[in-house]
């Protein structure tokens, strides 16, 4: 749906693009819950989740630091935590370092803020609506919350130690 919404935002029609975004957003959360809920969590699922997650977040930062439409410093903090953590397991995966990927609860966290900031975002760009003010509060809790879970991972992969 990545396509979409790039799509959606350069002909203008930024309320199809918040709808993509909050129909993504809900397929994430059903996708997560459905899984725990009927015992049917794989690897390869945590897998694919992690890595559909940061495609979508690397690719819609992008587009909103191209549009202006946040800081740059949150955009550029945002999009290096997910490629260092791609980063990090594709050199652990080429040097056989065993992982085990689950995801720690500031990374979710973290995760849902991110979404709100985007839909919030999106959603400023409509006629009808005014959300600067929630924009300015979602923003440094975007900020604490992604250098905090980067800081977490980092310390998770130097010290081999499980944080919860």
């Amino acid at each position: 749906m990545i396509p979409v919404v790039f799509w959606c935002v350069l002909v203008d029609l930024y309320l199809f693009a918040t709808l993509f975004i909050i129909a993504i957003a809900i397929s994430d959360l059903l996708d997560g819950f459905l899984a725990r809920y009927l015992n049917a969590e794989t690897e390869l699922g945590s897998y694919l989740d992690a890595v559909a997650d940061k495609a979508f977040v690397i690719s819609i930062f992008t587009l909103i630091g191209v549009l202006d439409l946040l800081p740059i410093f949150l955009i550029i903090v945002v999009i290096s935590r997910d490629i260092l953590i791609i980063g990090y397991f594709a050199i652990a995966s080429l040097t056989n370092e065993e992982i085990t990927f689950k995801p720690l609860f500031i990374s979710k966290f973290n995760t849902f803020f991110v979404f709100i900031l985007i839909i919030v975002t999106f959603a400023d760009n409509l006629d009808e609506v005014n959300l600067q003010a929630i924009k300015y509060y979602l923003t440094p809790i975007v900020m604490l919350t992604t250098l905090f879970s980067l800081l977490s991972y980092i310390k998770l992969w130097l010290y081999k130690e499980e944080i919860k």
